[in-house]
């Protein structure tokens, strides 16, 4: 479910600053390609372990001269076998709609029990068939597909949407409203087009269930 391709830069200060203040210890990147995720953050997060999920062995040199730590050359689908892995933030890079709607949802909710953070680059409609299922594109990807989610933020910029997930993994570190405000505030812009930005504008989806424990207390079943 991997493919080397053009990866658009839309998003790419907005990811740096999301990482940066997440300040993960472990990233998991699907569907690395030629690197591009590693390369824009292993200098933002030094200290971070890279592991790249790659299925295509021609990247693989690359992807070590980037510097990821780890090469997982399998498909995405394989992680199900890995269930005991567990990330601070995975990332998924134009790649999501390489995949069935089906697929990339419960990978998804699988992905969501095993990590702190989910990032999530996607276009709105750029159709792309391919001889090779994986390599065209199969799904599309609007905020109305996240709706089994209740903790999430989003911006779509053009074409192009950028979601972040707070996954039920490791309650330490900074909260959801902590990364979108450090975002927001950071004076950082996307890339709309040749000559055109617009400014960071994250927006929180809340509907975290609440169970009542008296008259002004609640138990959140989410990390914050």
């Amino acid at each position: 479910m991997a493919h080397i391709g053009y990866s658009w830069p839309t998003f790419d200060a907005l990811t740096q600053q999301v990482v940066k203040t997440i300040n993960p210890k472990r990233i998991l990147d699907i569907g690395a390609g030629g690197g591009k995720y590693g390369a824009l953050l292993k200098n933002v997060v030094p200290e971070c372990e890279l592991t790249a999920l790659e299925c295509d062995a021609a990247a693989f040199p690359q992807l070590r001269e980037v510097g990821y730590h780890h090469i997982l050359p399998i498909t995405a689908d394989k992680l199900y076998e890995r269930g005991n892995d567990l990330y601070d933030v995975v990332i998924l890079g134009d790649v999501i709609e390489h995949m069935l709607h089906s697929q990339g949802r419960d990978l998804l909710e699988f992905l969501n029990y095993r990590s702190r953070y989910l990032i999530i680059s996607t276009p709105e409609c750029m159709p792309m068939s391919r001889a090779v299922f994986f390599e065209g594109h199969n799904s599309l990807w609007r905020p109305d597909s996240f709706g089994w989610h209740d903790y999430w933020a989003h911006q779509q910029c053009g074409l192009m949407h950028f979601y972040l997930l707070r996954g039920h993994d490791n309650w330490a570190g900074p909260g959801l409203a902590e990364v979108v405000d450090a975002a927001n505030a950071a004076g950082i812009f996307n890339h709309y087009s040749e000559d055109k930005q617009l400014p960071v504008k994250l927006a929180i989806r809340d509907t975290r269930y609440k169970e009542p424990l008296d008259e002004n207390n609640v138990t959140l079943f989410r990390p914050f």
